[in-house]
């Protein structure tokens, strides 16, 4: 059956990539510039791929953008690096943030959080693939978290030169005001952390709430301390080409 002609929706700028792979920070940043309103969470509005879904949730991040002052809204759900061609069908305009990370430091932090190398390894993979796939379109900037931590000026240049907007000093003082983007308190935030099957519970809510309220830092070469050699040997064998392609050396 021939889908009917549907109207172009109004977009803004999504941030997905890899898990553990910085898109919690390059999204705060981003979201205290003084134009931009951040979206709390990960909405996952684009994971089923419904026009009409994405639509009314557009609408709602609209609805709250202009209540805050602001100009453009960014929202961040990693996985919505899957589902890129719905998103820029449905939102031509929009603008993607796509942000990879040296494979032994995301696999090492996705072993920590699932408990086994295998799945993680297969994320990295996957998703980044799909980085790989899209970072040449025109409406995708691809982000180094090793650049964003190591020259966060000279990176959120480039990023807000992209989105539009100029850079403002304050987007590094980002931590002098707490957000609670994750699970909320108490009983939300418990059944935040229920509803994230895969995730170590609470304890993994609690840290992503700390993460993004504390100054930047450089977490490189971390792998070290939960890889052994071993596994590190499997990563550098299974990801060697695609992180070669992506500019990494194993």
């Amino acid at each position: 059956m021939r889908r009917l002609w549907r109207p172009p929706l109004r977009g803004s700028i999504h941030v997905c990539g890899c898990g553990h792979s910085g898109t919690s920070i390059l999204t705060r940043l981003v979201g205290a510039h003084s134009r931009i309103h951040a979206i709390a969470g990960e909405t996952g509005v684009a994971k089923k791929e419904r026009y009409g879904r994405y639509r009314l949730a557009l609408e709602q991040f609209w609805s709250a953008t202009e209540a805050a002052g602001a100009d453009l809204w960014v929202e961040k759900t990693p996985k919505h690096v899957r589902h890129l061609g719905f998103i820029l069908g449905a939102a031509p305009a929009s603008r993607i943030l796509l942000i990879c990370r040296h494979p032994l430091d995301t696999v090492a932090s996705l072993k920590r959080r699932y408990g086994r190398l295998g799945k993680g390894l297969r994320r990295w993979k996957q998703d980044n693939g799909r980085v790989l796939h899209w970072r040449a379109h025109p409406q995708v900037l691809v982000v180094r978290y090793e650049r964003l931590v190591q020259s966060p000026q000279s990176c959120l240049e480039e990023v807000m030169g992209f989105v539009g907007l100029g850079f403002e000093a304050e987007q590094l003082a980002y931590h002098q005001q707490p957000v609670q983007w994750y699970g909320g308190t108490g009983q939300e935030q418990a059944a935040a952390a229920r509803s994230e099957h895969d995730l170590a519970g609470l304890s993994h809510v609690v840290h992503r709430n700390r993460q993004i309220n504390q100054p930047l830092f450089d977490n490189t070469g971390t792998y070290r301390q939960h890889l052994d050699a071993k596994e590190i040997a499997r990563v550098q064998r299974s990801c060697s080409r695609l992180a070669a392609a992506l500019g990494y050396s194993l």
